[in-house]
């Protein structure tokens, strides 16, 4: 997990400009304002910005979060618990006490909430806080973060605690945002998409889940019909990336969800995949290699399109300068600014064909047929999402 790993994790956000106009300074004074400071012995949850180098240092000495382009610091999540039983045992102890004092009265409500509240912060004073944290790299530039987590709960605090002292709010880059915010639509491609999901829905990500299911089923049939080239533009310019199947796909029927089919087989050997393909699937998963220039990438993508899963990087040299010890941060970005690159590329070549005119008369028909391997009907099991079309909007698989 996390971002500086040799299998990264992570979810992505874009990040709208803050209102300053002295960026840098913003930011520290900011993080500064935000630091995680040491709990009070009964604070149940402590949370705070920290040094991206070492997660205990909750200041920025010289600008340490500025590394390059980016913005890199960590947020900590520090929590004390007690198991529901030793509370529960405590609390009874404690009623019994109190029994024995005043001629075996029971507890009043109020006096037995006062008995709970004395008990659970006499055990959380003697519980030791534990830490957890996650990875934050902000690029004002290219106006994303990536966030180096997929816990809801971690996410959830980290978003509270940033929009707190920045007043920033980020959106995260699921498969509708991720479209609105990082692809470059006309204004017409935009309508239709907006029309597709209901943005202020609060289940916009389940109500525009079918776009991921798409999407990861148009992946593999691009992989297999067009040798999966495709032009990219990465931070170090134009470059070619070649995308091929890895060794797991995940297929079901969207809208169900209870049976699925996981292979885990080689790419050339995915006969149950392809079978759960003429039976109406879609993929709901799906692990690619990449090939962009001589770099070799290996990630994991789901329908939401909102995490990138077990992104593995060409192999990073440790005989960095020691006077430039960030020299190993901008490597390891620089293969994940390619890797999204490609990423973006491929969605934006998806969307291109699925957000046009021609899309039901062409693109539709052809992905039909390759799902049934010699073309021919569509499968009974998946017919009602296959046959569905609008007078307005592009038909969905």
């Amino acid at each position: 997990m996390g971002i500086q790993t040799a299998s990264a994790t992570f979810t992505r956000f874009f990040v709208p400009d803050p209102t300053t106009e002295d960026f840098w300074s913003f930011v520290e004074e900011k993080l500064e304002a935000g630091c995680f400071r040491e709990p009070d012995d009964i604070q149940e949850q402590t949370v705070g910005f920290a040094s991206w180098e070492d997660f205990f240092e909750s200041s920025f000495p010289y600008g340490s979060y500025h590394k390059g382009e980016y913005v890199a610091f960590q947020f900590r999540c520090d929590q004390r618990k007690v198991p529901a039983i030793i509370v529960k045992k405590y609390i009874r102890d404690a009623v019994q006490k109190f029994r024995k004092e005043n001629n075996d009265k029971w507890p009043s409500r109020q006096e037995r909430q006062e008995i709970q509240e004395e008990v659970q912060n006499w055990l959380l004073n003697r519980s030791l806080p534990q830490p957890s944290t996650c990875e934050v790299v902000w690029n004002p530039a290219g106006k994303w973060m990536f966030l180096g987590t997929t816990s809801t709960k971690m996410m959830d605090a980290f978003l509270e605690h940033f929009e707190k002292h920045f007043n920033i709010y980020p959106v995260p880059l699921y498969h509708v945002h991720w479209a609105l915010n990082l692809i470059p639509l006309n204004e017409r491609q935009k309508d239709i998409l907006s029309a597709l999901v209901p943005l202020q829905s609060p289940q916009a990500m389940e109500d525009g889940r079918f776009l991921g299911y798409e999407f990861l089923t148009w992946l593999w049939y691009f992989i297999e019909n067009s040798e999966g080239r495709i032009r990219i533009s990465s931070v170090s310019g134009e470059k070619e990336a070649e995308i091929h199947l890895g060794e797991r796909v995940v297929l079901t029927l969207p809208g169900e969800g209870k049976e699925k089919v996981v292979c885990t087989t080689q790419a050339n050997s995915l006969h149950e995949a392809r079978t759960a393909l003429r039976q109406g699937k879609l993929v709901q998963e799906i692990q690619i290699f990449m090939m962009i220039g001589e770099d070799e990438y290996l990630l994991t993508l789901d329908s939401a399109l909102w995490a990138v899963k077990g992104l593995k990087t060409p192999k990073q040299l440790k005989d960095y300068d020691e006077e430039d010890q960030d020299s190993l941060f901008l490597e390891k970005m620089y293969f994940l600014e390619d890797a999204t690159s490609a990423l973006n590329a491929l969605y934006a070549k998806f969307l291109l064909e699925r957000l046009s005119p021609a899309w039901e008369s062409d693109s539709l028909p052809q992905l039909k047929d390759w799902m049934q391997g010699n073309g021919g009907e569509p499968p009974q099991q998946g017919k009602e999402i296959l046959d569905h079309e609008s007078a307005d909007d592009p038909a969905p698989f």
